[in-house]
């Protein structure tokens, strides 16, 4: 019986290849730590007697790195930031270049179909301002008494 008790099976982690094991999964672990997922802008819709305003928050985006598309009442905001950086030492005879790329979509529903002409957006210390005017027209409804 003491052979058996010799022969366990013991964690993974406390056998030969536990060590390379844990590290491997250690290096996954701090990997996926560095991936972020695309973030949501955040955005809120009101509206006025002239007009409907959607104002999202872009801070430190720039206006080139902002594209809006609409379709019927559809607004799609998108933010694409990019940046290349490249570190050359000529002593060591070495290059590091480093690439970041980030893209965030957001497609906001309106409750009239817009066309292009009329939407006006600005963009002031990190909030971009989309302002549409205002077409809904209210019906009135006419009572009759029998």
């Amino acid at each position: 019986m003491s052979d058996r008790k010799k022969r366990e099976i013991k964690p993974i982690h406390e056998q030969p290849f536990g060590d390379i094991l844990n590290s491997m999964d250690s290096f996954f672990n701090q990997a996926i730590k560095h991936l972020h997922p695309s973030k949501m802008i955040p955005v809120y819709q009101y509206e006025t007697k002239d007009e409907y305003v959607i104002e999202a928050e872009v801070p430190g985006i720039k206006k080139e790195q902002i594209l809006l598309d609409i379709f019927q009442n559809h607004i799609k905001i998108s933010i694409k930031n990019e940046s290349y950086s490249e570190k050359k030492d000529d002593v060591k005879k070495t290059t590091e270049q480093y690439f970041r790329y980030h893209k965030s979509d957001r497609i906001v529903n309106l409750p009239f179909a817009v066309n292009q002409s009329d939407i006006k957006a600005s963009l002031s210390q990190g909030l971009l301002t989309i302002r549409i005017p205002n077409k809904r027209k209210r019906i009135s409804i006419d009572t009759k008494e029998v």
